[in-house]
């Protein structure tokens, strides 16, 4: 799937015909806590979510911010994707 994602304030985004996925955070500083991932049902099982957590991570990487994964699916990414446990804000 071609995947095309656009960060707005507060989230990344990506629309496939008329439905939205998204990724949201709020930034504090130089720290966005990820705090929501969607996927509409009917485009689960894509790894939509999968290419939207990924592209937080990069903006992170690029921006030098640290992350810190509210969200569930989030921390699950995480814990699959070592390399990039350095992102993740301290506790």
């Amino acid at each position: 799937m071609d995947l095309h994602i656009e960060h707005e304030p507060g989230r990344f985004v990506a629309r496939i015909g008329d439905a939205e996925a998204f990724v949201s955070y709020e930034r504090a500083g130089d720290v966005l806590d990820v705090q929501h991932t969607y996927t509409p049902p009917a485009l689960r099982g894509q790894d939509i979510a999968a290419h939207l957590t990924a592209a937080v991570f990069a903006y992170a990487r690029a921006e030098r911010l640290k992350i810190i994964p509210t969200c569930p699916y989030t921390r699950a990414w995480v814990a699959r994707h070592p390399e990039v446990r350095a992102l993740v804000a301290p506790d």
